[in-house]
């Protein structure tokens, strides 16, 4: 009874192989698109984390003292964030920059500091987003 399992498993296995290596062969594109898919789904669920942060960072105010310490925590979140993606890092190199200066020194950060560095984050990642679907479409196009 044994040896019969063992067969059976062996042949199942065998037939397994040969799908697996077919669809390589053959279906190599798909495969590539799926995955491409999927690392462009991470991608737009990181940024529109960062946009989610920014809307919260945007209904703070600087100037006020208790909503500052707020403020601060979520420039940290970003921070941690951004550092710990690659893409992002690599190409939020000078905001980041910033945000750790207002993070080491929270007294320089003023409402229109916080305004600009929100609206240069925006546009950073707006622009990061349609890079990532152009590259996405052009993927999709060979």
């Amino acid at each position: 009874m044994e040896k019969i399992i063992s067969i059976t498993s062996n042949i199942f296995t065998i037939i397994a192989s040969g799908i697996a290596i077919y669809l390589f062969v053959f279906q190599r594109g798909k495969i590539s698109n799926a995955i491409n898919l999927l690392l462009n789904y991470s991608t737009q669920l990181t940024l529109s984390e960062l946009k989610s942060k920014l809307e919260r960072l945007n209904s703070y105010n600087a100037n006020d003292k208790k909503q500052n310490e707020e403020v601060i925590n979520i420039l940290h979140e970003i921070d941690g964030q951004v550092k710990g993606n690659k893409l992002l890092k690599s190409n939020l190199e000078n905001v980041m920059t910033t945000i750790s200066k207002y993070i080491e020194s929270p007294t320089k950060l003023t409402e229109p500091r916080k305004r600009s560095l929100v609206h240069e984050l925006r546009e950073s990642i707006r622009n990061l987003d349609m890079n990532s679907f152009n590259t996405l479409v052009n993927k999709q196009k060979k």
